[in-house]
C-alpha cells in the first residue's frame, strides 16, 4: 500500500490555539481523509511546541513550573482537536522523553561533524516569535514579523553553519519544482534568503533555562527551532545514533514526509533551515 505522511506545524503551547492553528489542522485532516479514501496508508502528525523563553516567562507570571504550564495548554489543544474530530495518528509534545533524547543526540551529532560552533550573537530579540533580527531588519524598534517590541540581546550561543549547505539546497529546489508551493513563496525564499547570503543560525540560548539542555555544555539549552523542527522525524522513532538503513520500520516506511502544511510566517524555517538540518543528518 502506498504511504502518505502529512504534518501540521506543531502549535506553540503558550496560549489556546489561534485561528491559524485551527485552519492548519482542518486542512491537514481534510487532506489526510482524502488520501485514505484513495487507499493510501496515511500518517497524520500534529502536536505542541513546548519550550522557549516565552513559556518560561508565562509560567513565572502564573506562579507555576513551565512543565505544569505546558501540560495544561497541551491538554487543552489536544482536547479541542479531539472535540473537532481530527483523525490524527500521532500527537507529539516536545517535552516527550523520546523527543528530548533524540534532540540532544542530534545537537551533539551536528557539533561533532563540524556543523555547529560556539560564538556570540548580538541583535534584537522578539520573545513572541522566538526570533533574532539585525538592526536593519527591525522597524521602529519592533519585530518585522509580528510588530511587537524587540529587546537588544547579546549572549554566548552555538551556531549552525548554514552556508555549508546553501548551494546544495538551491540545487534541490531547482531540481524539484514542487518542493515549495506556491511559486511566489519559493521565489521569495530563494531570492531574499538563499541567494542574498544566508546567515549562520543561532541554535542555543543561555539567557533562560526552559529548553532541552545541551549534553556537553549544560549552560546552554537547544534553541526552539532546532528542537521543534525535528519533531517530524522523532515522531516516527528516528534515532540519531543509527544510519538510515538501521532505523525502525515505522520511520523507514513513512519518511520522507509527503506534505508539510505550514503558515507563511514560518516558511523560512521549514523551507530553508529544516531541509538543511535533514541534509546534515544524511536524510532524504
Amino acid at each position: 500500500m502506498e504511504k502518505f505522511y502529512i504534518t501540521t506545524a506543531i502549535a506553540y503551547a503558550s496560549r489556546k490555539p489561534h485561528f491559524g492553528n485551527t485552519y492548519e489542522i482542518i486542512m491537514a485532516d481534510a487532506f489526510a481523509r482524502f488520501q485514505r479514501r484513495m487507499g493510501k496508508d496515511v500518517f497524520l502528525c500534529t502536536g505542541t511546541d513546548e519550550h522557549g523563553q516565552k513559556i518560561e516567562n508565562l509560567a513565572n507570571e502564573a506562579g507555576i513550573t513551565p512543565q505544569k504550564y505546558v501540560d495544561g495548554v497541551a491538554g487543552e489543544i489536544k482536547g479541542i482537536w479531539d472535540l473537532m474530530g481530527v483523525q490524527y495518528d500521532h500527537f507529539i509534545r516536545t517535552t516527550d522523553g523520546y523527543h528530548v533524547d533524540a534532540v540532544k543526540k542530534i545537537f551533539k551529532k551536528f557539533y561533532e561533524q563540524g556543523d555547529i560552533y560556539k560564538g556570540f550573537y548580538e541583535g534584537w530579540y522578539c520573545t513572541p516569535c522566538e526570533s533574532i533580527f539585525t538592526a536593519t531588519q527591525v522597524v521602529d524598534g519592533k519585530c518585522p514579523d509580528c510588530g511587537r517590541p524587540v529587546s537588544q540581546a547579546r549572549e554566548e550561543a552555538y551556531f549552525f553553519k548554514m552556508s555549508n549547505y546553501v548551494d546544495r539546497l538551491i540545487k534541490h529546489i531547482e531540481d524539484n519544482p514542487e518542493f515549495i508551493e506556491p511559486e511566489s513563496r519559493k521565489k521569495e525564499m530563494v531570492n531574499n534568503f538563499l541567494k542574498a547570503g544566508l546567515q549562520d543560525l543561532c541554535v542555543s540560548r543561555t539567557s533562560f533555562k526552559w529548553g532541552i539542555p545541551v549534553d556537553f555544555d549544560d549552560r546552554h539549552v537547544v534553541y526552539v527551532w532546532l528542537d521543534a523542527l525535528t519533531n517530524y522525524i522523532t515522531a516516527l522513532g528516528y534515532d540519531p545514533d543509527k544510519s538510515y538503513e538501521e532505523q525502525c520500520e515505522k520511520f523507514k516506511h513513512y519518511w520522507p514526509c509527503d506534505v508539510h502544511i505550514i503558515g507563511k510566517d514560518i516558511l523560512r524555517f521549514h523551507t530553508i533551515y529544516w531541509p538543511i538540518f535533514l541534509m546534515a543528518l544524511g536524510l532524504p
